[in-house]
């Protein structure tokens, strides 16, 4: 697979990155089958994994621990994030010992504020940061979730490296970041980790409202009727570029600049139709039409 560059860190990671918070959620997907999953990604050329100390309180990074132990671990990137109730200095300082713990490596690649906390100082987290980055204990420091106001606060505190990604909700749907945010982070040549690339599947034809995943904005029988615009859109576009829902939907993601497309995959046949985006373009026509789509789908957060 060939490997893109990660912003101004000039590093090389794979243009997809293997989340994990199903593999903290036994109900999903059991720990011999997560590690399975994880090994089968890696084998096919995704160098990049991200995971987060909140999912599964700890499981998805102790799964991600056992699973890499195979590899070396310098061929690996690994992304996990430090948790919104932990972001005071010490809480910070302890939270990534016991990342590291659990994934049983000496260092984190990507350490990442998973959201902004505002009755913590972002100074106070900053620094605690990038002790951690002066100390080896994490090779780059991240954020997650942070608005355009609060990067540039960020940023203001460290001293002694740089922003080197912000991972955002962002798909052929949710594009609220191309207002603001995303433009600037071109600019400034920091990376988007995109999460959420498939809207939970539901942007490919998921109907069923699972238990799991009523926490999310789309499993709401309302939202499915909803996208059904969309949807057929994305289907109709598959079929004539002999491509699936899922291979259209990624395609848009990961050819944008700066931009890598975090999927969550339990099945080895979805890994392997995921990575069956790359390589490609889709048409403008194609894009275009996206577009159009996406204006006829009404997003109401109240709905219930």
């Amino acid at each position: 697979m060939e490997k893109k560059t990660l912003g101004w860190t000039n590093e090389k990671i794979s243009p997809f990155i293997l989340g994990s918070w199903e593999f903290g959620t036994p109900s999903i997907i059991d720990e011999t089958n997560a590690i399975k999953a994880i090994q089968k990604s890696v084998e096919l050329g995704i160098n990049a994994i991200d995971t987060a100390e909140s999912y599964g309180n700890g499981l998805s990074e102790t799964i991600i621990g056992r699973a890499i132990g195979k590899f070396k671990r310098e061929d690996l990137f690994i992304i996990t994030k430090v948790s919104i109730d932990h972001l005071r200095y010490d809480d910070v300082l302890r939270a990534c010992e016991g990342s590291l713990r659990r994934l049983n490596t000496s260092y984190i690649d990507l350490y990442l504020v998973h959201w902004p906390n505002h009755y913590v100082p972002i100074r106070e987290t900053a620094k605690a940061m990038e002790r951690l980055f002066s100390e080896g204990k994490i090779r780059y420091i991240g954020l997650s979730n942070f608005s355009l106001p609060l990067l540039r606060e960020f940023r203001e505190h460290l001293s002694k490296t740089d922003v080197a990604a912000n991972e955002l909700h962002y798909n052929v749907l949710f594009r609220d970041v191309e207002k603001e945010v995303l433009p600037y982070m071109l600019r400034e040549n920091i990376p988007l980790l995109a999460y959420d690339s498939l809207g939970l599947g539901y942007l490919i034809g998921r109907k069923e409202i699972r238990n799991e995943y009523k926490w999310y904005v789309l499993a709401r029988e309302a939202y499915v009727k909803n996208l059904e615009p969309l949807v057929e859109e994305i289907s109709s576009i598959a079929k004539e570029i002999g491509k699936t829902p899922a291979q259209v939907v990624l395609n848009w993601l990961v050819n944008k600049e700066n931009v890598f497309a975090i999927f969550n995959t339990t099945k080895e046949d979805h890994l392997r139709e995921n990575l069956g985006s790359l390589g490609w373009s889709l048409r403008d026509s194609d894009l275009r039409r996206l577009d159009e789509a996406v204006k006829k789908v009404v997003i109401d957060y109240f709905t219930r």
